[in-house]
């Protein structure tokens, strides 16, 4: 009978345990946290966690670098967390797919809204719904070095001087530094003079005169004045304050960790420009806490948001995790109110301006930043080039406004009639697959397929699978606005092909503003041939002529056999990156070299011929070396005995060559030549870790032209249909390079 009791009392104790299990709501959050960010945020939520009975949160640091894309995939499938927190201005294009972000106006109340500034609860809404809480906001402030500069300037006249006054470009010292040619950077200036790329009413105007003033400004400051750096980026400017070469920099509070113990620094606001009488006002990104329309716990989810919003939890993720609180009351605490710098970039958020949350903004920044790099380097003007943008743009936005309209006239969803050809494909494999002769070889070799299987499952899911997706992408017009929503693309049929390949125009503009369009498919393709062509020719050239250096017996030869093999065996990404370094105009060796034999230096990236020199010789680096160890491979199978006897009929070196060596090397060139003119064809990295496709695209070939038209015009169909267009071309090629060779087969 005591057994029995004991045996009730376990099941009893067990039954309540399951009870209080299924009862708990255990919460997702997914964030992008590091270092003490991640850590302030952890402690946050085991606060939260011991407080309550029925509720756990679980938090979970995603790569940043992979962060939106995995949102992006998850969230419109009812997959991923409750909660996130990401920067505001995705809100527009995740609101317009209706399938990633929730609403919260039923739960949010006045009590907790009071919290936050107008402005930066602005940011958290879209067309009259409130879509988050802010959690912190990062802007671009003014950073000085007080052994150089005593006091912040107050107006722009007053920085410029300074600036001019801390300037001397021949020992590489500047008075101010900032990357002026990325759209967050210049929106200080944009603001200034008006209201930014969207006027009251939401619609671009990006030619506006208050925007035609602030480029100007741009293009004196840095060459009329020329107290700015040539190709300015974070690290560039984060070295030259560290090494006390920049008196001032614009930059934000990511910055702050990055400057060097012993340079005494400052923060200021930024200063009233002369020319409006307004203060320069940067752009705000607002990182918010956001709600999955799929959470089945969505009051949970909200009183999270409401903790994390606290003033004591904005204390903690300032003071321990150096964040900037949207909570302002947390600066009135002793120590956030001692820090100056973070009391600085509060107060510059009284003139900020939030980054606007439209779909339409995230087609802006990658064009403005190629507009920005012509004007400052003095390749167009700009009032022409707003213009020139502000057309193309709203022929963009146009098109995005046309795929958001859902009715009846898109007829049925692009899966369904993509399911008519996968169908067919179905019904012609099952037809083959009935053929007795399929069917005996199954039966003989059952064994033989059954070891290919886990191969072709692979390539099935790998290469097939992708590829079909890809293809039935292409026939459609799925774009930012429907991405997250299958079921709202419509099928176009050779739309974007006959888009692609019947743009045959050329050129933009009249008169004297005509000039190419390097958009152009066409001007792409041409730059791609010529690409391949000069490449592949230089290095099987030049790997022939070392290959065969090396073949013969010299002092050295296994050291320079390695120390040529080392480039190959370095990742290109990072071979890229130092010969972009190196090809800088103001810092980069090659240019500090050619000044010291009194060659004046070149301006690498502004002019289509430099700028295609460089990608040229970082490739040539790069694919030497391979071609090099394939070609020794096939000398040294060549016999010896040949040349002998070829040297005893009489027969000098060039006969040797041309009778007998290139004869032989011919099936190891061939195939070495075809791997190199597909890599070289498909050679992302050079291209656009070195020059970007500088000067404004002009280099670019057709895979980096279809990666930008993917992931910053975000047109994913269109995108979709250039690379069918470029595995055509390829496809085409390997035909003609298989008769080719059967060609010479046969020949021999």
């Amino acid at each position: 009978m005591l057994a029995v009791g004991w045996a009730k009392l376990l099941l009893l104790l067990l039954c309540l345990g399951a009870t209080k299990s299924f009862a708990t709501e255990e919460l997702l959050l997914w964030h992008g946290y590091r270092g003490a960010e991640r850590q302030a945020l952890e402690r946050l939520l085991d606060d939260y966690n011991r407080s309550q009975v029925d509720v756990r949160v679980r938090a979970l640091a995603v790569p940043y670098g992979g962060y939106a894309d995995k949102l992006s995939a998850a969230l419109p499938r009812g997959q991923g967390p409750d909660l996130f927190i990401f920067a505001h201005d995705r809100i527009g294009g995740w609101a317009s797919a209706g399938h990633s972000i929730a609403p919260i106006d039923e739960f949010a109340d006045s009590e907790v809204l009071q919290r936050f500034p107008e402005k930066l609860l602005g940011a958290m809404r879209y067309r009259g719904h409130l879509y988050g809480l802010p959690f912190n906001f990062k802007s671009t402030a003014l950073i000085y070095n007080r052994a150089l500069i005593a006091q912040p300037p107050v107006g722009s006249d007053e920085m410029i001087a300074l600036a001019r006054a801390h300037t001397d470009r021949k020992r590489g010292r500047f008075g101010l530094a900032y990357s002026y040619t990325e759209p967050f950077f210049h929106g200080a200036l944009m603001n200034a003079f008006g209201p930014g790329p969207f006027d009251g009413n939401n619609r671009l105007a990006l030619d506006s005169e208050a925007n035609i003033r602030s480029l100007q400004l741009l293009a004196d400051w840095a060459r009329g004045d020329a107290v700015l750096p040539e190709e300015p980026n974070s690290t560039l400017v984060s070295e030259l304050f560290n090494q006390g070469r920049a008196a001032m920099v614009i930059s934000g509070p990511w910055m702050l960790g990055e400057i060097a113990p012993q340079i005494d620094y400052g923060v200021a606001t930024l200063p009233l420009i002369s020319e409006s009488g307004r203060p320069l006002a940067p752009w705000v990104a607002v990182e918010g806490l956001f709600m999955s329309p799929w959470s089945r716990h969505r009051a949970a989810s909200y009183r999270v948001m409401e903790f994390l919003t606290r003033r004591s939890a904005a204390e903690t993720m300032a003071i321990s995790g150096g964040q900037l609180p949207a909570n302002l009351s947390a600066f009135e605490h002793p120590q956030l109110a001692a820090n100056r710098a973070a009391v600085a970039f509060r107060s510059q958020l009284d003139s900020a301006v939030p980054i606007p949350n439209l779909p339409e903004m995230t087609l802006l920044w990658a064009p403005l930043e190629n507009v920005l790099k012509k004007v400052v380097k003095g390749a167009a003007q700009p009032a022409a080039e707003l213009q020139r943008l502000q057309r193309k743009l709203e022929r963009d936005i146009a098109a995005l406004e046309a795929s958001r309209q859902q009715d009846a006239e898109r007829g049925p969803p692009v899966w369904l009639q993509g399911a008519v050809p996968l169908l067919l494909l179905a019904v012609v494999t099952a037809v083959i697959l009935r053929r007795r002769r399929i069917a005996e070889s199954w039966r003989r070799n059952r064994t033989a397929y059954l070891y290919v299987l886990p191969a072709m499952l692979g390539m099935l899911l790998l290469v097939f699978f992708p590829l079909l997706y890809g293809l039935l992408l292409s026939f459609t017009d799925t774009t930012l606005l429907n991405e997250n929503s299958p079921l709202a693309s419509r099928w176009l049929g050779l739309d974007n092909y006959v888009g692609i390949l019947g743009d045959w125009n050329l050129w933009y503009g009249e008169g004297a503003e005509r000039s190419i369009n390097f958009d152009n498919f066409y001007w792409t393709l041409l730059v791609t041939v010529c690409w391949t062509v000069s490449n592949v020719i230089i290095s099987v050239g030049l790997a022939l002529l070392l290959a065969l250096a090396l073949h013969r017996p010299i002092f050295g030869r296994t050291g320079f056999r390695l120390l040529l093999i080392l480039p190959w065996a370095i990742p290109n990404y990072i071979t890229a990156l130092v010969w972009k370094g190196m090809f800088h105009p103001q810092f980069g060796v090659i240019n500090q070299a050619l000044q010291i034999f009194g060659i004046a230096p070149v301006a690498w990236f502004d002019s289509v011929g430099a700028s295609f020199f460089t990608g040229l010789v970082t490739n040539l680096w790069l694919s030497i070396p391979f071609m090099m160890v394939v070609i020794l491979g096939g000398l040294q199978s060549i016999p010896r005995e040949l040349y002998e006897a070829a040297r005893v009929e009489g027969a000098g070196r060039w006969f040797q060559f041309r009778s007998i060596t290139l004869p032989l090397l011919k099936p190891v060139l061939v195939p070495a030549t075809i791997l190199s003119v597909v890599w070289t064809f498909n050679m992302f990295n050079v291209i656009y870790l070195v020059s970007d496709g500088a000067p404004a695209g002009a280099n670019d070939i057709l895979i980096t032209r279809a990666f930008r038209i993917g992931f910053e015009k975000y047109q994913y169909a269109y995108a979709a249909a250039y690379s069918m267009v470029i595995l055509a071309l390829l496809f085409c090629y390997a035909l003609w390079q298989t008769r080719v060779s059967r060609a010479l087969e046969v020949a021999r």
